[in-house]
Formats: C-alpha cells, sequence, structure tokens
C-alpha cells in the first residue's frame, strides 16, 4: 500500500475515532448536568471502572495475541481453542464476582453500605456492556490483519449516535433509564459487528484441543501479556479505589479525567498504535527494523506532546464548555482541569512504554513486560497511596504519573539489554527533548496571546487549538525534527 493510501487511511480512522469520542463526550456531558458529581455516579462510574479493569486484561491482551495468529498464518483450530478457552475462564471470572461482588466491594471501600449496594446493581449492568465490547477484541484483530481498519469504527460510530439522538430528545431523567439505554446500544453494537465480520470472512467455532501446538504458543504468549496489557487499567483501578475514600464527587471528576485521557489515546495514541503493531510484526526480520521502530516512537512522542500542550492552552475552557451546568459546578470544573493536565502530562511515557511493550510481543517475549507491570503497578499503589494523603485526589494521579515514568525508563534499558537499541539512545533523547522544547515554547507564546485576548467562546477556543497546532509544528520545523522525515 503507498504512502499516500496509508496516511489517508489512517487520518480516515483518526475521523471516525474522534466522531465517535465527540458523542463520548456528549454523554458526559449528559450525565454530568443530569446528575452531577454526586454519590449515584460515583457509584456508575466505580462499577463501570471495575467492569472495565476486569475486561481490559483480556481485550488488550486477546488482540495482542490475536494480530500475530492471523499474519502468520496460525492453524484455526488453535486460534479457535484460543478464543473458547479464554472467554470461557473470563465468564467464569465475572459470574463469581457478580456472586461475590458485596464481600469483594466491602474490601475495596468503606463508604458505606448503601454506597456498597448501589455500586453491585450497576455492576451488573457494566459487566454486561464491558463484556460484549470484549468479544469484540477477536473480531477487531481480524479487521486489522485484513486492512479493513475503519469497518468497526464505522459500526461504533453509528450505535453511539443513535444512544445520543435519544439523549438529545430529553426522554431520559432517570439514572437506571439511561443505563438501559447503554446497555441496548452495546447490544446493537455487538450485533452488528458480528454480522459484519462474518460477512467479510469471520468465522469462529468453539473449539477445545488442548494438544494443538500452535494454542499452547498463544497461551505461552498470552499469559504474561494478559497482565502488562492491562497496567493502564490497574493505574485507573487503583485510582479509583483509594478515590472512593475521599470526598463525595472524586470518583466521578476522576472519571471523567480518566474519559478525556481515554478520548486522547483512542483518537490519536490508539489508532497509530493500532496501524504500526501489524507492520513492525512484518518488519521484524528487515535490517533496518529497530530504526524504524525508534522512529515511530518519536513521531507518536511527537503527537502526545502536541495534545498535551494543546489541553493545557485550551483545556480549562473546553471543560467548561463541555461538563459545566446544571449539578456540575465550576469548582467541579477547576479541580477536573487540573487533574487532568496532571494526567495528561503522563501520557508521554505511556505512549513509548506501550509501544515498545509491542516490540516485546511481536518477538514472543513477555516475560520483560510482565515484570515491568507488576513492578509499575506496585509503585503506583505506593506511590498513590503517599500523595493522596497531601494533596487528595491530585495525589493519586500524581502518583500514577510518576511510576509510569519508572517504568519506562526501566523497560529502556531492558531493551537494551535484550535487543540492544540499533540506534544511539542519545539520539531518541535529543528528538523526543525537541519535542519537549517546542511544547514549552508552544504553551508560552499561546497563553501569552490568550492573556491579550478576549477569550470566552467555542470560536475562540478553536481559533487558539490550531494556533496551538500551527505554532509547534512551526518551531519542530526550526529545530530540524526527526519526526517530519517519518513515513508511514
Amino acid at each position: 500500500m503507498s504512502n499516500k493510501k496509508n496516511a489517508a487511511q489512517l487520518s480516515l480512522m483518526i475521523f471516525l475515532t474522534l466522531l465517535s469520542q465527540i458523542i463520548a463526550l456528549y454523554k458526559s456531558r449528559f450525565t454530568a448536568i443530569t446528575f452531577g458529581a454526586t454519590a449515584y455516579m460515583d457509584a456508575y462510574n466505580y462499577a463501570l471502572n471495575i467492569a472495565t479493569f476486569v475486561f481490559a486484561f483480556i481485550t488488550t491482551g486477546v488482540t495482542t495475541v490475536i494480530i500475530p495468529a492471523y499474519v502468520n498464518k496460525t492453524s484455526k483450530k488453535a486460534v479457535n481453542s484460543f478464543i473458547t478457552i479464554i472467554y470461557s475462564i473470563t465468564l467464569v471470572v465475572v459470574l463469581t464476582v457478580i456472586a461475590l461482588r458485596a464481600p469483594i466491594l466491602e474490601l475495596l471501600t468503606n463508604r458505606g453500605t448503601d454506597f456498597i449496594n448501589i455500586v453491585g446493581d450497576f455492576l451488573i449492568v457494566a459487566f454486561i456492556i464491558q463484556g460484549l465490547l470484549a468479544f469484540q477484541a477477536v473480531t477487531a484483530g481480524f479487521y486489522q490483519c485484513n486492512n479493513h481498519y475503519n469497518i468497526p469504527k464505522f459500526i461504533t460510530l453509528a450505535s453511539n449516535l443513535m444512544v445520543a439522538i435519544v439523549l438529545i430528545s430529553g426522554v431520559i431523567k432517570n439514572i437506571y433509564v439511561y443505563l438501559t439505554l447503554l446497555v441496548g446500544g452495546s447490544v446493537l453494537n455487538f450485533t452488528v459487528d458480528i454480522i459484519v465480520a462474518i460477512k467479510y470472512g469471520f468465522r469462529y467455532k468453539p473449539t477445545l484441543d488442548l494438544k494443538n501446538d500452535d494454542l499452547k504458543k498463544m497461551l505461552v504468549v498470552f499469559m504474561p501479556t494478559l497482565f502488562s496489557s492491562g497496567v493502564y487499567k490497574i493505574h485507573t483501578m487503583v485510582d479509583t479505589t483509594i478515590a472512593t475514600n475521599l470526598l463525595e464527587g472524586q470518583i466521578t471528576i476522576l472519571s471523567y479525567a480518566t474519559q478525556i485521557i481515554t478520548m486522547v489515546n483512542n483518537v490519536i495514541v490508539g489508532n497509530l498504535t493500532v496501524y504500526a503493531y501489524p507492520k513492525i510484526v512484518a518488519r521484524l526480520k528487515d535490517k533496518d527494523s529497530k530504526q524504524n521502530f525508534w522512529d515511530y516512537s518519536i513521531l507518536f512522542h511527537a503527537v502526545i506532546v502536541l495534545l498535551i500542550c494543546g489541553f493545557i492552552n485550551v483545556g480549562y475552557e473546553g471543560v467548561k464548555i463541555i461538563f459545566q451546568g446544571g449539578k456540575f459546578t465550576a469548582a467541579n470544573t477547576r479541580m477536573l482541569y487540573i487533574c487532568t493536565c496532571v494526567y495528561i502530562f503522563g501520557q508521554q511515557f505511556n505512549i513509548i512504554r506501550d509501544l515498545i511493550y509491542r516490540y516485546f510481543y511481536a518477538q514472543g517475549n513477555t516475560k520483560e513486560t510482565f515484570k515491568n507491570s507488576v513492578l509499575v503497578s506496585v509503585l503506583n499503589i505506593v506511590l498513590s497511596l503517599v500523595f493522596v494523603r497531601f494533596m487528595g485526589l491530585i495525589g493519586i494521579i500524581l502518583g500514577t504519573v510518576i511510576s509510569s515514568l519508572i517504568s519506562l525508563i526501566m523497560i529502556i534499558f531492558r531493551f537494551r539489554k535484550e535487543y540492544s537499541l540499533g540506534v544511539k539512545f542519545s539520539g531518541i533523547l535529543f528528538e523526543c527533548g525537541k519535542n519537549l522544547i517546542a511544547a514549552f515554547g508552544t504553551v508560552a507564546i499561546v497563553q501569552m496571546l490568550k492573556s491579550i485576548t478576549h477569550f470566552s467562546n467555542i470560536i475562540a477556543l478553536i481559533l487558539f487549538g490550531l494556533l496551538t497546532i500551527a505554532v509547534y509544528c512551526l518551531i519542530l520545523l526550526a529545530l530540524k525534527t526527526k519526526a517530519r522525515h517519518i513515513r508511514f
């Protein structure tokens, strides 16, 4: 596929994801204004985080294993057996958690019986929604390996749009009715996805061939990947659980901050990674594979740093426009902006680390990523528990950011030991340093211009957002960054 076609396909991926995330933000605006930062919303967001936490391991881990299996033409029996085993075990885990949800929640939070009961009710709904999404990890891998990147995005966009139309109609006033609507949208999305995947050649037959050598290889790769691929959700779960012991509304604010970060990851980072991973796998035997890999890393870092600049410059106004109103107060808005600023700064560490993880996965080496993930998770718990005592909700997020930085440093050292870098490490740091210099310059210039102009509406927000992009790119060009030469 030509570079122009690659760029067009990636651009369409980003555009479709952006539309879906805009709709998701509207849903959050609806819940913020209608239900506010209350105990009910805390319970809903906590239940959703628990369900997402359980299925995140499966979703990312399955996709990571399935893609190389499809690329390398692994036997259908092995693939079907792998799917059967993983999702059967997941079903047992989910049913167990539902049955024991009351004592589990009592161990996780001291918010009281009423809160625990509400979370328990919401948890069943959250498991249904996330469970349907989890199986779509299989079809997602199928689509990616057949260059149909945008099909699932069209499907998700359509189902989310139908949910948004119902919300706009103004008929939803009760949180339980709202949850019913979400379940209906998830069922619709799942059903259409499966039908379309079958049309394009996807086949799944429940199989259990435990003696299959290919299956054993897939499981060997999957088991450590199960943990390391879900490290981000571990952080989210840890943060949310600690936040349950703070004042009412803190979980909701943290959840909205997480959603903004998730939007960033889904629109830009996720699409870049989805696009790059099959190519990393395909190029492993090339002599320039490491150079290509680090080129991707530098480019991805440049992109995420731009997003950090953008949020610092116009994030407060954006958060105010989207969330503030009704039961969501100005104080809630300020706290949400500050938390998200701290959170988004840590994404530059996560994007490079996750890309390095993918290189290890492609090599069939999951031991190092597993050890790194265990370490960062333990470190995240310790740091968040320490910082929350002094800084409250912001301290929880800061603990996550610092643990992500330490995790990145350690996995880079392991990469160098296992494979050698293939390029000078000083060169990588130099290029990332250029990105950060461009960021500081961009924030300084845009903030100065904001201070001498009237900034009060969405038009001004868009203009300052575009100005951020322009200034950042111009500074990168002036610094002669390598990112401008990298091709897909």
